[in-house]
């Protein structure tokens, strides 16, 4: 008789159509979680559907992020362009063989890092982003300096890299080349992402813009 009855349920489950759960919009978040929790609690559902429902979500988190991101950057580039940032450091010219005049007039000034580090970290913090700097070799012994501009609430970030050969002028050390090769590529890497013009009084086109 239990036997029976067993088989008699199991026909009925196999006859029973599937219960189809609602779509949720895709601009809903908690519509998304509410439907996996459905999907979770169902004994009838299967790994293949679940798949899908978290891969819905994760696109919508993101897409999310992404805007947000965006949104703020916008909104440190409206107060960047507002900010003067002025070429304050002199780089001296080089003798013949390849060493600093002592005493002699600068041939162009720039703005160091941490002069304009000095400007953006404030908005940065403002903003909950985060700048940080990665290096890595790069062909005929040079380095890549990628700069990464990331959304801590969201995670979303945005990669800007260059790459160049050691600075080896003025007689500089290979450690010194590797290091003035390093500072020279972040100026530009932030430059670049923030879309940020640096000024100075230097007018005739000896200095460029960094």
């Amino acid at each position: 008789m239990e036997k029976q009855t067993s088989l008699a349920r199991k026909a009925e489950q196999r006859e029973r159509p599937a219960q189809r759960l609602p779509v949720p919009p895709s601009d809903s978040r908690s519509t998304i979680l509410t439907l996996i929790e459905r999907v979770v609690l169902d004994p009838r559902a299967d790994v293949a559907k679940l798949d899908r429902v978290i891969a819905m979500y994760d696109r919508l988190k993101a897409k999310e992020a992404e805007l947000a991101f965006n949104a703020a950057k916008g909104r440190i580039l409206k107060k960047l362009a507002g900010i003067k940032i002025v070429k304050n450091r002199c780089v001296l010219p080089e003798t013949e063989n390849g060493k600093p005049q002592k005493g002699a007039s600068e041939a162009f000034k720039y703005a160091p890092l941490e002069e304009i580090d000095k400007h953006l970290r404030p908005l940065l913090a403002e903003e909950e982003m985060d700048f940080s700097y990665s290096d890595e070799p790069w062909e005929g012994g040079g380095i890549l300096i990628r700069g990464r501009l990331k959304h801590l609430p969201g995670g979303h970030y945005e990669d800007s890299f260059m790459p160049a050969p050691p600075d080896t002028t003025g007689g500089k050390s290979n450690v010194q080349a590797v290091g003035s090769t390093n500072s020279f590529l972040r100026r530009y890497v932030v430059c670049n992402i923030f879309n940020i013009v640096v000024v100075g009084d230097d007018d005739d086109g000896n200095g460029g813009l960094y």
